[in-house]
Order: C-alpha cells, then structure tokens, then sequence
C-alpha cells in the first residue's frame, strides 16, 4: 500500500454538499453547474498509473468542462513535509490521497469535509465497515478509496511433511498445527507479526471503549490470549524478529522457515521476486479468523480540505474517484480490492477461487472477505500512540517475563494517558 502523510488547518467543513463553501468565489457558474480549480494530491502512483488517472481527470473534466483538474504525485518521502508545510499556511491540496492515521489526525484537527453530510448520497455504496474507516470522533471525514484485507500464501510441502493436507482456518487450530509443523519439520507455523493490537477486535475484544475516551482491552480474555502466545514462545514455537522488524515474513517464507504467511494477496509476488521455485508450489488461502470472524481492512482514502476554494467541485471529484466504476477499473490495474459493494462483486474477484496461481486465489478469498471487513484500528486522532503502547506492553510480556494481566494494566494506563 502507499500511504499519504498530512496535517491541516481550520473548520471542518461540515455542511452539508448542496451549501458548503457557498462563500467561495469559484464555486459554480450562473447556470449551476460545477467549476473552479481542483488540485489532486497522489503518492508515487505516477508513472505506473499515469494512463489511469490521466483518464479520471480527462473523464471528470468533459463532465464538467468549467472544473480544471491537476493531479500532483508525490514522493512517499516527501509526502509529511509537504503536507506539514502546506497545512500551516492554510493551502493544502483540495483532494488528497491520505492513509487512515492521518484522517484521523487531520479530521480531529478540523481541516477536512465532512463526509457524513457532503458524500451521504454515496455512503450506502461502500460496506458498511468501510466507510467507517475514515472516522474519528463519530464523523466520518473521508470516502475509502482502495484497500487490502488478508489472505493465506502456505507452503504445501511443508504441510504435507507435517501431515496436513490443508492449512489453518483460525487462530486456534493455527496453533495447534504449529506444534505439530515445528516438532515433524522444525519450520514455524503461525508468527507473531507487528500489529499485535488488531488481535484484539479479531477475538471479539474492544481495545476502546464505545466512545472512544479509554481502554477497554484490559479484559479476562485478552489475559487468557497473551498468556497464550507468551507459552506458545516459550515452547519455541516462534521467535520475535518479525515483531520487531528485524526479518521480513516475505524472505522467511521465501527460505521456507515457515509454513504460511498472512498478509494481502498483493504482496504474494514478493514471495516470487525472493524465490520463484517456492512461490511456484505455493498456494493462496482464505486468511485466518478469530472468534469475531472478521478481518481487518487498511484502506487507503480521499479527503477533501475544508478550505478548498473549490469546495463542491472537489467534494464531487472525490465521490467521482470512489465510484463503483473507477474503484473496479483501479482495483485490475493495481491488484488491490473495492470497498463500493458494486465493484467487489463484479466477476473478476470470483475468479481465482481454483487457480493454481497463489496471489489470484488469494485475491478471491480476500474479496470474499470485504462484507464482514472494517478498520480496526481506533478511531481517535493518535491512534499510533495506542497501538505503540499495547504493542510495547506485549514485547515486556515477551522479553521480560512480565506477568500478562500486569502489563494489560499497565498498558490501560499509559493509553488512558493518551486520550486524556
């Protein structure tokens, strides 16, 4: 995925679509129709996808001959400074291309439309788990744009030497195989990987409460699952370099050390850039589930800036951008998934469910998964902070034998402390 970094200025922009920015001097013509001057912020999708959303600029500007469209590519690593920038002196780009942290961020702050009011037209087209993606503070102040949920790359050899014939399904017998797999072939099964938190709302546990002001994940059940996988790792069951970024899962599957690896199907060819002979016998699987039976969706988002002095061409743009039928033709050329319901149950994600091929089957099974998939991550305006803290908390668990339920209390604490 690629991610847009951005801070903001000023009012919300909670008006409603048919009356915001009315003071605004480029507006509309006489006769009603839209115009003005749009400014598209991307990240490095310039110039894989150039022929793409040169076609959305082109399409957009027939539509509506008196809006001019500029799309503006930005480099990954340039992207929070030029927003930073931007933002503190009340010019940020009219349309932006942001990740899920940063709307977060930014919406709290005040400087993005409110898509509740502006795109309510349009909110019955995304799943329902999706929209929300983009709320914080119980607004929503972005429209998803493209996403990935997970599935399951697995290494049929290695099961087969363990005596297994199909992978895991859930967490549960994911453990219970990696025993038997670590014991029979001394590959690893399941590995712990970075985002520890979202184990949470897989197992049905809350990290924050129902409006979001404290921890909620200090509960029996999240005692019982840390306690869990710190005897998992004590029985050697798996060891902590991919959590603490020092190994990728995609070069420890590649060097068949491990039996699976969960992530979105997208990433799957890494697996045939490391070793193709490995990724040839692979196959692709639906991604494991916990007792919540849902799975967790990242979806990159379309914002639109309060200030804009195109504001309704803008927030048109945007809807336009995230329509059922620019989000599928999006979803062939980049191989990631819709959230508008219309694009994910076209044709070309029901295929790959017998393919041979493991991204394209893995690509079904994470289509499948879109209807039950949201945004797990909270919905709060320092929503690294939180998961910093509960990840920090489970590496103590790890690495110095602190007791679980203490360090959930402890992690309780420093995340109230945040949303204080």
């Amino acid at each position: 995925m690629l991610f847009l970094f951005a801070a903001c200025s000023n009012d919300s922009g909670s008006e409603s679509d048919g009356d915001q920015g009315s003071g605004n001097d480029n507006e509309g013509t006489d006769s009603g129709e839209l115009a003005g001057e749009v400014e598209f912020m991307t990240i490095s999708l310039l110039p894989a996808f150039e022929d793409y959303l040169n076609n959305l600029k082109d399409e957009f500007e027939s539509m509506h001959p008196d809006v001019t469209v500029t799309i503006n590519d930005v480099p990954y690593d340039q992207v929070e400074q030029i927003i930073l920038t931007s933002a503190s002196s009340g010019d940020l780009p009219d349309v932006m291309n942001l990740n899920t942290e940063f709307v977060k961020k930014i919406g709290a702050m005040g400087a993005l439309v409110n898509m509740d009011e502006a795109a309510a037209d349009v909110k019955d087209t995304f799943f329902e788990g999706l929209w929300n993606t983009g709320g914080v503070n119980g607004t929503v102040y972005a429209l998803p744009w493209y996403t990935t949920t997970s599935g399951l790359i697995y290494n049929p050899d290695i099961l087969a030497e363990a005596g297994f014939d199909a992978p895991p399904t859930t967490f549960e017998e994911a453990w219970e195989m990696s025993k038997v797999i670590y014991e029979e072939t001394g590959a690893y099964g399941e590995v712990i990987q970075g985002e520890m938190h979202l184990l949470f709302p897989k197992n049905g546990i809350p990290i924050l409460n129902e409006d979001n002001t404290a921890a909620a994940f200090n509960t029996p059940e999240a005692v019982e699952l840390w306690t869990n996988l710190k005897e998992y790792y004590d029985q050697g069951l798996y060891e902590l370099d991919v959590m603490l970024n020092q190994v990728s899962m995609a070069e420890l599957y590649a060097t068949e050390k491990v039996a699976w690896w969960a992530t979105g199907p997208q990433l799957f060819r890494q697996v045939n850039d490391l070793s193709p002979e490995v990724y040839e016998k692979s196959l692709g699987g639906a991604a494991l589930e916990g007792t919540a039976g849902k799975q967790h969706a990242n979806p990159m988002n379309i914002a639109v800036s309060a200030n804009s002095e195109s504001l309704d061409a803008a927030v048109e743009f945007a809807k336009f951008v995230t329509n059922a039928e620019n989000q599928l033709e999006f979803g062939k050329e980049a191989a990631v998934l819709p959230p508008v319901e219309e694009a994910a149950n076209d044709e070309f994600f029901a295929q790959g469910e017998d393919s041979e091929d493991a991204t394209e089957r893995g690509r079904y099974y994470a289509a499948q998964s879109l209807a039950t998939a949201e945004n797990m991550s909270p919905q709060v305006e320092n929503v690294s902070q939180v998961i910093e803290a509960i990840q920090e908390a489970f590496q103590q668990v790890i690495l110095n034998d602190v007791d679980p339920a203490d360090a959930l209390s402890q992690a309780e604490q420093e995340v109230n402390s945040v949303l204080e």
